[in-house]
C-alpha cells in the first residue's frame, strides 16, 4: 500500500476513484482478493489531502454496532441549530469510511443484510436515529471494497443499495503487467548487489511464472486455503530484500537462484496438502529458475535440491544465508534444551519436519506485517514450535486464557492490553490464536481489522482513547521521534497503527478435521489473504519413524539386535522410512512396526467412519503416548524378566552351592578331627613342661631363702661396726665442719692483703706451710706460696679437701715442725696477725684431729668395708637365683597359658564339628527335598530365553491395546490386535499367540482390589480399568450408566486415597482443581459434554519451571505442579 508502479489498470483506477471520490458519493471496488482494492484506494487518499481514511473489516457477523463505533472514534457530535451534527474531528476534512469485505455480512431469517441496510439509510437519509435524536451526517462518506459476488460465502449486495454506489472492477493485473510492476521492484532491489543487476529481468520472469502456473495448478476448490494474489509476488520481493539488504558482500549468481528457489518453496508449496503436490511445486520452481537462468552455475545451484534440502537462514550466522539440516538440528537441540527451561518443559523431536516448520515460522516473523496460518492436527506441534520461535527471536508470547466465563468484554479488553504493548511500548509479540479461541463470529471479525489495518474500530473509546493519546505521546517523547506531531491524536494514532503493525505479528492455529476449517474461508477470508498458509497437516512416515527412533533408541534390546534376520522386501513404505534412520537391523524394525501399527489404527478409523459408526480422530498425541507407552511396558517388563531370571538363577544357583557345600563340609569334617588330635598332643606336651619347670622353681627358692638369711645376718653385724665408726668421727667432725665455714667466709680482699705482703709474719707464714702441705704442695717457698694462694681455686680445695687423703708422714711434719712450737703457733696469734690465716689455722688443727680418729678406727673401717664387699656379692647372687625364680614362674605362666589356649582351641573344634555335622544333615535333607522344585527352577530359567524373544512384540501390542483400544468395542479391539499381529508376523518379530491383556498387564492382586471396588468381572470392564490405571493422558471416559465413576470412587476409597469429584458447573471448580494439581490428588470431573477452555493447559501439561519449582498457569495464576 505504500509503493504504486503505475501501469494502465492503476492510472485507469485511480482516475476514476478521483471523481468519484469528489462527488462524494458512495462507491464500490470489487475484485479478487490481492488485486490491489485497498492499494489503489489508499494511495488515491493520500494524493488527496482533503480526505481522512477510517478503514472497517467486515465479517459474516458484522452488525451497525461497528459502524457506529468507528464514527464515536473519527467523529464528534455537535449541537447546532439545525440539530444533532456528526463530522469528522479534523475540520474541513472528508472522512472516508472504507469497509472491506462488504459483501461478507450473512442475510437474517428474513433477508436483510442490517448493516448493509444501515449504510443504504446513512446514505438516503443523511443521518441515523440516536436516543431518540436524529444525528445528521456531514463530511462523511463511504467506500465499500468486496470480492465477486460469485465467490464462496460471498452475499450478493441489493440493488437498492447498489442504485446508489458505482462499481469499479478492479481484477488481478494482466500477465504483461505483473512483469511490469514487480520488473520494477526486481531492479531496485538487485541495485543492491551490482554484479547481480543484469538479471533482473530473468528473476522477474521466473517469478511471475513461477506464480501463475501455481495459480492455475491449485484452486480454492481443491482447499479453501489454496488462494493466491499478487501478495504472495511481493512476500517473494519483500523477503529478497529482507536477505540482500544487510549483505557485507556481494552474492553470487548460484547463491541468488538458491535463494529465490527456497522463498519461492515458502510461498507457494509450504500451504500444500499432498506430497504429490508439494513434488510437483518443487520441480515447476526448479524447472521454471533452471529455464530463465540458463548459465550452469544456476543449474548446478539447484541440483543441490535432488539431495537435500535449501535451507536459509539468520540462526547459523550473522546473514541469511544457507544452513545444513545436521547443523539445524544441532542448534535447535541446544537451544531447546534452555527453552525447557526457561519457558515451557513440553519435550520435542527435532525430526527433518520439525526443522522445516521452525524455520518456516521463524521466516515469517521477522518480516513486516508477517502473520501465519498454521493449519495442522491437533498435538502437531504448531503452538509449542511458534512458542519456541518466538522466544528465539525474543518476543513475548501472548494467548488468550480462556474459561466458561469469558467474553466477548474479555477478548476486548485482552487486545487493548496486547495493542498497547505494542503500539505504545514497542514490545514485540507473538499472538497466538487457536481456532477453539473463537468462541464467538466477533472474534474473528476482531482479528480480521487487526490483520487488514493494524486497529480494531471501535477498541478505543471515550477515556479509553483519552488513554491512548497519553500513552503514544509519551512514546512519542520518550523515543524522541520528531516526524510525529504530538498534539495530533489523529497523527498519534496513525502512528500507534504503524507500531502494531510492526511489532504484533499473529498466529492462528487451526485443525483441518475441525468442521469450522472448510467456512473459514468464507467468513473470514482475512486469514487466508493476510497470512502466509504452512500446512502441518499430520506427520508423515518419514516423520513418525524419526519420533520413534528417537525415543527407542536407548532400549536395550539384547542379542536380538545381532541374530534378527528381518525381512527385505516386506517393509512397506512405513518400513522404507524406518530403513533410512540408521541403527541395527532389528531397530529398524521395531520403528517401522510402530509406525504401522499407528497407520493400522488409522485405517481402522477411517473404516468406521465410513460406515458413519462411531469414530474418534488419531492425532501425533496418540502417537506420541503409544511410544511412551511401549518404552516404559519395554523397560519394565524386561526388568521384572530379568529380576524373575535372577531369582530363579539364585535359586538353582544357590542349590548348587548347597550341595558343594556339603561337599565341602564333609571335608572339613576331616579336617577338623585331625586339628583337634593334634591340639590334644599340643596341650599334655605343654602340661609336661609345665611340671618340670615348677619342680625347678620350687629348689632355686629354697636356696634363694638360705642366700637371704645369711645376708640379714652380715648386713646386722655392719650395722653394729658402722656406728662405732660414726661415734668416733662425730667428736671430730663438727670442728672440721666449723673450720670449713669460717675458711669458705674468707673474703677476696683478705687473701689479696695476703698475697701482697712480702715478708710475712711468721704466725702467717706457718700457717700458710701447713695448709700447703696438708694440700700437697712440694715447694713452701714465699713467692710459691704467694702463687699458690691466688689461684681460683684455693678456697675450694681447702673446703672440699679429702680427709682420706692426708698421709701418716704429712699429719707428722705438721705435728713436729708447726704444732709443737706451743705459743708461737696458736690461734689468737693467727688470727692477729690475718684474718685470713685465722680460719685457716683452725682448719689445719681440725683436719689434724679429724684424720688422727680416722687412723685410729682404719681397721674398723677395713672390717667394715670387707664385710659390704661379702654383703654386695650375697645380694648379686640372691639377685640371680630371684631372677632365675622369675623367669621360671613366667615360662610356667606362659605353658599354663598355651595350655589353657590348646584346651580352649580343642573345645572349639569339637563344637564345630558337632555344628558342622548338623549342617550337612540338614543340607542333604533339604536337597533331597527340593529336587522336585530345583526341576521347575530350571525349566523357568529355560523359558526365559523364550519370553525374551517375544518381548518386543508383547510390548508393542500391548501397549497399542493402552493406547489406542478404549475407545473400541470387545470385537474392534480383536480385529485390530489381528492387524497389529499380522504386521508383526510380516516385520519378522515375535510375539506370543494369544496374549493375554490383563494377565500381561495386572497382577492378580490389583485385579482382586478392583473386585473388591465393584469392578464387573467381564473381560471388556478389566480390560478398561487397565487402561484407566496406566494412562500418560488423562482419560476421558464414556460412561452412561455411572459405573465407572462409581468404580473408580470406590477404588479410590479402598485403597485409602483421595478423589474429589466435581463438575463444570461447580461454582468452586476453580479451586477445586488447582488444589488437585498442587497436592496430587484423584479429579473425578462429571457431565464433561464439552471442556472447558480453562483445562487446556493442564491437558497439554504447558509446565515450566522457575527457581527449581515446576509450574502451570491456569487464569492467569501460577499453580505448583505436583509430581503426584
Amino acid at each position: 500500500t505504500d509503493v504504486v508502479v503505475a501501469t494502465v489498470d492503476t492510472i485507469r483506477h485511480v482516475e476514476v476513484l478521483r471523481g468519484w471520490l469528489h462527488q462524494h458519493r458512495p462507491l464500490i471496488l470489487c475484485g479478487p482478493p490481492g488485486s490491489g482494492k485497498t492499494m489503489t484506494l489508499t494511495f488515491t487518499l493520500n494524493s488527496l489531502p482533503e480526505f481522512e481514511l477510517a478503514s472497517l473489516n467486515f465479517s459474516s457477523g458484522t452488525t451497525p454496532d461497528l459502524i457506529l463505533k468507528t464514527f464515536g472514534q473519527y467523529c464528534v457530535y455537535k449541537k447546532t441549530p439545525q440539530g444533532t451534527v456528526l463530522a469528522p474531528h479534523t475540520p474541513g476534512k472528508w472522512l472516508v469510511v472504507f469497509c472491506d469485505e462488504i459483501n461478507l455480512p450473512q442475510a437474517d431469517k428474513y433477508g436483510t443484510q442490517r448493516v448493509i441496510t444501515f449504510l443504504r439509510q446513512l446514505v438516503e437519509q443523511g443521518g441515523f436515529w440516536k436516543d431518540k435524536l436524529w444525528v445528521h451526517l456531514e463530511r462523511i462518506q463511504f467506500v465499500g471494497a468486496c470480492n465477486p459476488p460469485t465467490d464462496p460465502g460471498r452475499v450478493p449486495l441489493s440493488s437498492r443499495f447498489l442504485r446508489h454506489a458505482p462499481v469499479l472492477l478492479v481484477d488481478f493485473p494482466a500477465y504483461s503487467s505483473l512483469k511490469q510492476i514487480y520488473g520494477t521492484f526486481n531492479r531496485a532491489l538487485l541495485k543492491l548487489t551490482p554484479s547481480l543487476k543484469a538479471y533482473h529481468q530473468p528473476l522477474t520472469d521466473a517469478m511471475v511464472e513461477v506464480y501463475v502456473r501455481n495459480q492455475t495448478q491449485f484452486t480454492a476448490e481443491a482447499q479453501p486455503h489454496y488462494i493466491y494474489s499478487p501478495r504472495e509476488l511481493s512476500r517473494w520481493t519483500r523477503a529478497l530484500y529482507e536477505a540482500l539488504e544487510p549483505l557485507e558482500f556481494e552474492m553470487d549468481i548460484g547463491t541468488l537462484v538458491k535463494l529465490v528457489f527456497h522463498e519461492s518453496l515458502r510461498l507457494f508449496m509450504d500451504r500444500l496438502v499432498t506430497p504429490a503436490d508439494q513434488a510437483w511445486c518443487a520441480q515447476t520452481s526448479k524447472d521454471v529458475l533452471c529455464h530463465h537462468f540458463a548459465g550452469a552455475s544456476a543449474s548446478t545451484a539447484l541440483l543441490e535440491a535432488d539431495h537435500h534440502p535449501i535451507l536459509f537462514t539468520t540462526w547459523l550466522s550473522k546473514f541469511y544465508a544457507q544452513a545444513t539440516t545436521h547443523d539445524l538440528r544441532k542448534h535447535i537441540e541446544a537451544r531447546l534444551r534452555v527453552f525447557y527451561e526457561e519457558e515451557l518443559n513440553v519435550p520435542l523431536v527435532v525430526f527433518d519436519s520439525v526443522i522445516d516448520h521452525v524455520l518456516r515460522i521463524d521466516r515469517v516473523l521477522r518480516q513486516p506485517l508477517g502473520h501465519l496460518l498454521l493449519v495442522g492436527e491437533s498435538g502437531a506441534g504448531k503452538t509449542v514450535l511458534s512458542r519456541f520461535v518466538s522466544w528465539m527471536n525474543g518476543m513475548s508470547v501472548f494467548q488468550i486464557k480462556l474459561t466458561t466465563h469469558y467474553t466477548l468484554a474479555n477478548f476486548d479488553d485482552d487486545l487493548r492490553i496486547v495493542l498497547k504493548r505494542c503500539g505504545c511500548d514497542g514490545e514485540r509479540i507473538c499472538f497466538i490464536f487457536d481456532e477453539s479461541n473463537a468462541l464467538d463470529a466477533a472474534f474473528l471479525e476482531r482479528m480480521n481489522a487487526l490483520l487488514a489495518s493494524g486497529e480494531v474500530p471501535g477498541l478505543f473509546e471515550d477515556e479509553e482513547h483519552v488513554a491512548l493519546m497519553h500513552a503514544c505521546r509519551e512514546a512519542v517523547r520518550r523515543d524522541n521521534i520528531t516526524s510525529v506531531e504530538s498534539t495530533d491524536d489523529d497523527d498519534l494514532f496513525k502512528y500507534f497503527t504503524s507500531q502494531v503493525q510492526r511489532n504484533l505479528h499473529v498466529v492462528f492455529t487451526m485443525n483441518p478435521a475441525s468442521g469450522d476449517f472448510q467456512s473459514r474461508s468464507k467468513t473470514s477470508p482475512a486469514l487466508f489473504n493476510r497470512c502466509v498458509v504452512d500446512w502441518f497437516g499430520t506427520w508423515s512416515d518419514h516423520a513418525l519413524a524419526q519420533v520413534a527412533h528417537e525415543f527407542t533408541m536407548a532400549l536395550d534390546l539384547g542379542h536380538q539386535e545381532q541374530t534378527y534376520d528381518g525381512p527385505a522386501d516386506d517393509m512397506g513404505d512405513e518400513g522404507w522410512a524406518a530403513a533410512a534412520i540408521g541403527g541395527s537391523a532389528f531397530h529398524k524394525a521395531i520403528v517401522a512396526s510402530v509406525v504401522q501399527f499407528h497407520h493400522a489404527v488409522l485405517h481402522t478409523m477411517q473404516r468406521l467412519a465410513k460406515r458413519h459408526a462411531k469414530h474418534n480422530h488419531i492425532s501425533p498425541r496418540d502417537y506420541l503416548e503409544f511410544i511412551r507407552h511401549f518404552v516404559t511396558l519395554y523397560g519394565t517388563k524386561r526388568a521384572q524378566l530379568e529380576d524373575q531370571q535372577l531369582h530363579l538363577n539364585v535359586g538353582v544357583d544357590k542349590l548348587v552351592a548347597t550341595h558343594n557345600q556339603v561337599a565341602d563340609l564333609q571335608l572339613q569334617l576331616s579336617a577338623k578331627d585331625r586339628e583337634l588330635r593334634e591340639k590334644d598332643a599340643q596341650a599334655n606336651e605343654k602340661l609336661q613342661l609345665m611340671v618340670v619347670e615348677q619342680n625347678e622353681a620350687q629348689l632355686k627358692k629354697k636356696d634363694t631363702e638360705v642366700l637371704a638369711a645369711d645376708l640379714a645376718l652380715q648386713d646386722d653385724e655392719i650395722s653394729k661396726r658402722k656406728l662405732v665408726v660414726e661415734k668416733d668421727l662425730s667428736e671430730a667432725e663438727p670442728a672440721l665442719l666449723e673450720a670449713q665455714s669460717s675458711v669458705n667466709s674468707i673474703r677476696k680482699a683478705q687473701l689479696d692483703e695476703l698475697r701482697a705482703l712480702a715478708r710475712p709474719p711468721n704466725a702467717v707464714r706457718l700457717t700458710l706451710e701447713a695448709v700447703a702441705i696438708m694440700l700437697g704442695e712440694s715447694s713452701l717457698d714465699w713467692t710459691d706460696l704467694r702463687k699458690f694462694i691466688r689461684k681460683d681455686d684455693f678456697i675450694a680445695s681447702v673446703v672440699h679437701f679429702d680427709s682420706d687423703k692426708l698421709t701418716a708422714k704429712q699429719r707428722q711434719t705438721i705435728q713436729k715442725d708447726y704444732m709443737s712450737k706451743g705459743d708461737e703457733f696458736d690461734y689468737e696469734k693467727v688470727q692477729r696477725a690475718s684474718k685470713a690465716c685465722g680460719p685457716l689455722f683452725k682448719w689445719v688443727v681440725s683436719q689434724l684431729n679429724y684424720t688422727e680418729i680416722l687412723h685410729k678406727i682404719q681397721p674398723l673401717r677395713h672390717e667394715v668395708r670387707t664385710l659390704e664387699d661379702q654383703s654386695a656379692g650375697l645380694r648379686v647372687e640372691l639377685q640371680e637365683a630371684t631372677t632365675t625364680i622369675q623367669l621360671l614362674e613366667q615360662r610356667i605362666q606362659n605353658y599354663k597359658q598355651e595350655y589353657a589356649a590348646l584346651i580352649s582351641q580343642a573345645q572349639v573344634i569339637s563344637a564345630d564339628m558337632a555344628s558342622v555335622k548338623k549342617k550337612v544333615e540338614r543340607s542333604v535333607s533339604l536337597l533331597s527335598n527340593l529336587v522336585v522344585e530345583r526341576e521347575r527352577w530350571e525349566n523357568g530359567s529355560k523359558q526365559f530365553e523364550s519370553q525374551m524373544e517375544t518381548l518386543v512384540g508383547d510390548t508393542l501390542v500391548s501397549a497399542g491395546f493402552l493406547t489406542y483400544l478404549g475407545f473400541l468395542d470387545h470385537q474392534q479391539r480383536q480385529l485390530l490386535v489381528q492387524d497389529w499381529r499380522d504386521i508383526l508376523h510380516t516385520m519378522h518379530i515375535p510375539s506370543t499367540p494369544g496374549l493375554s491383556f490383563i494377565e500381561y498387564l495386572s497382577p492378580p492382586s490389583q485385579r482382586l482390589a478392583w473386585t473388591a471396588a465393584d469392578l464387573p468381572s467381564d473381560s471388556l470392564c478389566v480390560e478398561n480399568a487397565i487402561i484407566l490405571t496406566r494412562f500418560h493422558r488423562f482419560p476421558l471416559i464414556i460412561d452412561p450408566s455411572g459405573q465407572a465413576a462409581r468404580f473408580m470412587v470406590n477404588y479410590f476409597s479402598h485403597q485409602s486415597s483421595t478423589i474429589t469429584q466435581t463438575s463444570f458447573l461447580d461454582s468452586s471448580f476453580m479451586k477445586i482443581l488447582g488444589s488437585a494439581i498442587r497436592f496430587g490428588t484423584a479429579l473425578l470431573v462429571h457431565d464433561v459434554d464439552t471442556i472447558d477452555p480453562i483445562l487446556n493447559p493442564v491437558l497439554n501439561r504447558e509446565l515450566y519451571k522457575t527457581g527449581g519449582r515446576v509450574l502451570i498457569r491456569l487464569a492467569g495464576e501460577e499453580i505448583d505442579y505436583s509430581p503426584e
